[in-house]
């Protein structure tokens, strides 16, 4: 994409690559142009006052910022990460597709309508020094301080809004209101922030401290919420120039949401599409409790871990296994299409795990792409093929006729294994 870049610019690539270990963009010239090309990355950076919307393959038809706009939501809802949006984001939409801003509606809508209809409240453990003895005496603490009078050292449990998942929320909540630059999103969310006055604000807070088990069955309304938390917070840390909100990179690896897209949208739509040889399978994401390794070490223990996208399993068999690659399948001599390292991956994965198949799925660029390899004094068959989300995945003509396509795929790799 044309964009005059400055040397500002490359500084703060440079941090948001060493924070995602990975380029999100690359700064190039071509013709006596500069421009910044795009690698597994969607998504809004905000660069001061420039703001860059990368866009992932995933558009149809006139308006392509908006329809890619509209798939990405739909997969990052079917991956389980978004909550249903009921409002309507036409306006949003309309006006370029900034995920950023995007989401932040449906955070704050949804955040909105929740707690109007009741705060999360729960049962938190209270520790104070008191004037009335109130809930359960600490002995231990009093005695180091006797000669306090009329003064308590107790524990009690006060049902209270101010807990730690709410306490997410809040912090959410305040760094999107720090961020956001449409009018809408910051009168939503300066009216959670009045709402919310009770919560305690966390003075930093990331994804990968947000404590376990915050869901229960009580508060399970949340949940879509929660999640929605720590996509935002998975990013919020990184903060390309020290001090400046409006300074920031908020970026799916288009490789993650591809994977956990197509798990999810299995996952419903089960019987529609999975094929009957392997219907009486369970599917397991990332290999789950089923990881293994390549190789052992002198010295040490096993190395280069295998951990395939989708595993099928019967008992202690593995029919298909499946990986998901958001790179173009082009054609290369002789390949059917794949790089020769996702080739040799794909080896690893049918030798360690004895399976009969493995498949490579890709989104579709252009046509559908389709290739089938067979191995040469071994058993198993690779096959890679291309799967098409560049139509209205929002309608469900379009959600059957996916379907229809991955069941399709699946019973080919069942009718023609070896």
């Amino acid at each position: 994409m044309p964009f005059a870049w400055e040397n500002r610019h490359l500084q703060l690539l440079e941090r948001a690559r060493v924070a995602k270990e990975a380029d999100v963009l690359t700064a190039t010239s071509h013709g006596g142009q500069r421009t910044l090309r795009a690698h597994q990355f969607a998504g809004t950076l905000r660069l001061g006052a420039d703001t860059i919307t990368i866009l992932p393959k995933i558009d149809y038809g006139d308006g392509r910022a908006e329809s890619a706009a509209r798939n990405l939501l739909y997969m990052l809802e079917q991956a389980g990460t978004l909550p249903p949006h009921r409002q309507s984001l036409a306006p949003l939409l309309r006006r370029g597709g900034d995920w950023f801003e995007l989401l932040t509606r449906i955070f704050a809508t949804e955040l909105l309508a929740q707690w109007t209809r009741g705060p999360h409240r729960h049962y938190q453990l209270i520790e104070d020094t008191l004037p009335v003895l109130r809930g359960k005496l600490q002995v231990q603490r009093q005695a180091r301080q006797p000669a306090r009078d009329h003064r308590f050292d107790v524990a009690y449990d006060e049902f209270t809004e101010d807990n730690p998942l709410s306490r997410v929320l809040r912090y959410v909540v305040e760094q999107l209101w720090r961020r956001a630059r449409d009018g809408g999103n910051r009168r939503l969310l300066g009216e959670l922030r009045q709402l919310m006055d009770q919560v305690s604000l966390e003075p930093f807070l990331t994804a990968a401290a947000i404590q376990p088990g915050l869901i229960n069955r009580l508060n399970a309304r949340y949940e879509p919420l929660l999640n929605l938390a720590r996509l935002f917070l998975g990013h919020e840390s990184l903060e390309l120039a020290r001090g400046d909100a409006q300074t920031f990179a908020f970026v799916f690896d288009m490789n993650q949401l591809f994977e956990a897209f197509l798990v999810g949208f299995i996952r419903r739509r089960w019987a529609a599409v999975v094929p009957p040889g392997l219907q009486d399978c369970t599917l397991h994401p990332q290999g789950h409790h089923h990881t293994r390794y390549l190789a052992g070490q002198d010295g040490g223990g096993p190395v280069f871990r295998l951990k395939p996208d989708m595993v099928f399993r019967r008992g202690g068999d593995f029919p298909l296994l499946i990986d998901a690659k958001y790179k173009a399948l082009t054609d290369r001599a002789g390949q059917g299409g794949m790089s020769q390292s996702d080739f040799y991956q794909m080896f690893a994965y049918a030798h360690r795990y004895a399976a009969p198949r493995v498949l490579l799925l890709y989104p579709q660029v252009v046509a559908a792409h389709r290739a089938r390899f067979y191995l040469i004094d071994h058993p198993a068959t690779v096959s890679a093929a291309t799967v098409n989300l560049r139509r209205d995945l929002s309608k469900a003509e379009n959600q059957r006729a996916l379907a229809g396509e991955l069941r399709q795929l699946l019973a080919m790799e069942m009718d023609n294994g070896r």
